[in-house]
């Protein structure tokens, strides 16, 4: 047992120091963090962000029905938008629903977004910005975990 008047060796000091700050995260060296940046999480593939990121804003302002007559007939508006699209066949493509569930090839909304060959008018969102790879991903990630209303 140590007494009280005796004073830790400088060994015991030297030692201790980058003991004490590899256990807080810091670096004795040069000060700056050992662990790298952790990378952006992706958003979760749910229906209440799709709906927040994609659609509220980039859809709704042509496809609401708050007022007019929604584009093409189609309102995703809260309350009604996810049982317009989900397992609804497609006006533009017959042989697809505008989401199919667990089926992102089968989803004509997807392959509007994306521009691919063979939709009928114009890429979506018409007359904006097509959507980021991140949103058009998480569309996709929704679709193929089975377009959970979540």
């Amino acid at each position: 047992m140590m007494s009280p008047t005796r004073r830790p060796t400088l060994l015991a000091v030297t030692l201790a120091v980058p003991l004490l700050a590899a256990a807080c995260g810091g670096s004795s060296s040069s000060g700056s963090p050992t662990a790298p940046t952790p990378a952006p999480t992706q958003s979760a593939a749910t229906f209440s962000n799709v709906r927040s990121q994609v659609f509220q804003p980039s859809c709704v302002g042509c496809h609401t029905s708050q007022g007019r007559s929604p584009e093409a007939g189609l309102s995703l508006d809260a309350g009604v938008g996810y049982g317009n699209i989900v397992g609804v066949p497609s006006r533009g493509n017959p042989g697809l629903s505008l989401i199919a569930p667990g089926n992102p090839d089968g989803s004509y909304l997807l392959h509007k977004v994306e521009g691919r060959a063979g939709i009928v008018g114009s890429r979506m969102p018409l007359g904006g910005p097509s959507l980021s790879t991140d949103l058009i991903d998480l569309v996709r990630r929704w679709i193929q975990a089975g377009a959970p209303n979540n």
